[in-house]
Order: structure tokens, then C-alpha cells, then sequence
């Protein structure tokens, strides 16, 4: 393979990894009724649509001219892919980061039987009628062109790559902390409720969170509030838009943690939303 035609591929690999964050965010963002950066990674990529793509072109092209037997090796291709990269994750994060247990005939919560046919038909059809016009699109460049894209592209992604595993890395280690800090945190709201003898159904519908501050405002005094208000309020932008962009994601073992997490989150944004609207209804009065 010459350095010229590794670049073509390379150019390939992130156009259909483009075309697949945008079919990925606009799908996610109707359903969620808000705009979602959709992905691992940060910018307007997601790999696996590309791995799928270049598998498709390169794996089934002897078969494009039979549609059956295309489109049931693209269904079992594009399953195959995904539930590797589902596998894949997991293992290296302990986290799941799709959840498909709910749908009807899933394997393992990693793939279900509609979204493999969707993929397959996606895969003929990107196979049939896309793949041409992208690599016209490709070879329309000129070497100058093709080498300066696919190595901005490499650079750019490879800088990604690099910062999303470590945010992965970062927020699997806060939910270790903060499921070690929740744990203690329990043992010691449940020993204030029974040694002041309050009355338990009244902190029954709260989180911990929010009984470790109810029992503050009566006066009680735990020192791990201010361990698990750092715990739960120090996430960056990064954080938060991982959190976003899976909102089925599962620790192995830390569900609770995540769900404090995401409630810290969730209230730091109504927190926001709120201070702004005052902002604004005093601006206008002032006017």
C-alpha cells in the first residue's frame, strides 16, 4: 500500500465517521428533544460507522450485485462490529455505554434485532448509491489536498482520542470515589436518623444527596458533605457531555454514583437556567 492510497483510506474512514455522527446526533437529539453530541469522542466523528462502512465496502463488494445476500452479510457484519465495539468498552472502562436490554430480542444488552436491520439496510444503501459519490468526492482532490486532509484529520483525531479516554478514565475513577464516599456517606445519615430518632419515612423519597442536606439543615453535622458536594460538582465540560452523549450508560458497579452524578448535574443546570432568567426579568424591569 502506497502512502497516496493510505491516505485515500484515511479520508474515507473520517468522512463516513462525519456521516455517521451526524446521522447518530440528529437521531439522538429527536428523541431527547435536544441538541447531543453524539459519540466517544468529542468532535463530529463516531468510528464504529466508519469500521462499518470500510468493512462493508472492502469485505462485501464480490456480493453488491446479489441485494439478498448483501444485505443479510451487511446484517450480520454491521452486528458483529458493533457488538465487538459494545464488548470492547466494557472491558476497558467497566462501563456500559449502550444499553439495548430493553428492546426485543437483544444479545447481551450490546446489539438488538431492529437496529442490526437498520444497519444492514444503511450498509447496502451506503454501499450502492454513497460509497461512489464519496469516493468521487476523494478523488476529485488533488495529492496536495488528499495528504494535507488526511493528515489534519489523523492529527486532529488522534488529539480526541487521546483526551476522551483519559475524561473516560477520569470519570470512571470519580464514580469509584464517589461510591466509596456514598457508602460512608449512608452508614452515617442512617446512624444520625436513628440515634436523633427521626422519623424515617420522612427522608424516604430523597436521594442520599438530598438527606445528607436535609439532616444539615436540622443542625446535624457530617463531616463527608463537603467531600461528596466536591465529588458530585467537580465535572468539566467534558464530563458532562459523555454523560450526554449516553444516557443508557451503566457502570458495572457504581449505578449509584452515576445516578448522584447525573442528579448533581441536572440540578446545576436548573440552578443556571433559573440565576439567567432572574438576570434577565431584572434587566427588563430596569429597561
Amino acid at each position: 500500500m502506497t502512502a497516496v492510497e493510505l491516505c485515500g483510506i484515511l479520508l474515507l474512514f473520517f468522512i463516513y465517521a462525519f456521516l455517521g455522527w451526524c446521522f447518530e446526533s440528529t437521531v439522538c437529539s429527536v428523541s431527547q428533544h435536544k441538541l447531543v453530541n453524539r459519540g466517544f469522542l468529542s468532535g463530529p466523528v463516531v468510528p464504529v460507522y466508519a469500521c462499518g462502512a470500510l468493512a462493508v465496502v472492502y469485505c462485501l463488494s464480490p456480493v453488491q450485485d446479489n441485494l439478498p445476500l448483501l444485505y443479510l452479510c451487511s446484517v450480520v457484519l454491521m452486528s458483529a462490529i458493533e457488538y465487538f465495539t459494545g464488548w470492547l468498552l466494557e472491558t476497558l472502562f467497566h462501563t456500559r455505554w449502550w444499553d439495548y436490554s430493553s428492546h426485543k430480542f437483544n444479545l447481551h444488552g450490546r446489539i438488538c434485532l431492529a437496529n442490526c436491520l437498520i444497519f444492514g439496510l444503511m450498509a447496502v444503501l451506503a454501499l450502492k448509491l454513497l460509497h461512489p459519490l464519496v469516493l468521487h468526492l476523494v478523488g476529485s482532490l488533488s495529492l496536495v489536498a488528499l495528504v494535507w486532509w488526511a493528515s489534519s484529520c489523523t492529527t486532529l483525531f488522534a488529539v480526541d482520542l487521546f483526551l476522551s479516554v483519559r475524561t473516560a478514565m477520569q470519570l470512571s475513577g470519580k464514580l469509584d470515589a464517589l461510591q466509596a464516599a456514598l457508602a460512608e456517606a449512608r452508614e452515617r445519615t442512617e446512624a444520625v436518623i436513628a440515634e436523633k430518632k427521626l422519623a424515617a419515612e420522612q427522608f424516604g423519597g430523597m436521594s442520599l444527596s438530598e438527606r445528607v442536606d436535609a439532616l444539615l439543615e436540622r443542625g446535624e453535622s457530617l463531616s463527608l458533605h463537603d467531600r461528596l458536594h466536591e465529588l458530585t460538582h467537580s465535572h468539566n465540560m467534558l464530563h458532562r457531555r459523555m454523560l450526554d452523549a449516553f444516557p443508557t450508560m451503566k457502570p458495572r458497579h457504581n449505578k449509584a454514583s452515576l445516578d448522584e452524578l447525573r442528579a448533581a448535574i441536572a440540578k446545576a443546570r436548573r440552578e443556571y437556567r433559573d440565576a439567567k432568567a432572574a438576570r434577565k426579568a431584572k434587566k427588563a424591569k430596569n429597561a
